[in-house]
């Protein structure tokens, strides 16, 4: 065993795994009506958000505390993706109701409706991941303050 193993704390990388799944089939669209009375989409892009959750992954056994900072990092750039696709779906439709298409309204209330039962199982993970490393971090700090009982200077 080399000097150091001993020391090393077995995290559990699943939730971070199953985050970044989670994460890539997660597709956050904006349906809008064109004036020619089609449906476009908008996507709000999320890879930068799993990127910063693998990287995290990456670097956790060399850095655990900045592993969890890059995972909060992430945590807060998808929440911010989330509030800008409901706020942008929220406009898209409010509009769309102004506009007396209650069809086409139905239809776009419908694709978004398809996004949102996504967010919490999303959100869900990301709470188990940060857990996770929080966790873990705990025991390390807490394997750091165990003081060894070996006397530094015998005669």
């Amino acid at each position: 065993m080399a000097a150091g193993d001993e020391d090393k704390i077995d995290i559990d990388r699943t939730p971070l795994f199953a985050l970044v799944r989670e994460i890539t089939a997660t597709h956050l669209f904006v349906w809008t009506l064109l004036p020619s009375g089609g449906l476009q989409s908008t996507k709000i892009p999320l890879g930068s958000v799993g990127q910063k959750v693998s990287d995290a992954a990456r670097i956790m056994d060399r850095n655990l505390d900045q592993a969890v900072v890059m995972l909060n990092a992430a945590s807060v750039a998808f929440d911010t993706a989330v509030q800008r696709w409901e706020g942008q779906a929220r406009q898209s439709e409010e509009t769309l109701k102004r506009s007396a298409k209650p069809g086409k309204l139905g239809q776009i209330v419908a694709k978004h409706n398809q996004v949102r039962p996504r967010l919490a199982p999303v959100k869900s993970v990301f709470r188990r991941a940060v857990s996770t490393l929080q966790n873990a971090q705990i025991e390390m700090r807490r394997r750091d303050a165990v003081v060894p009982d070996r006397p530094n200077d015998e005669p």
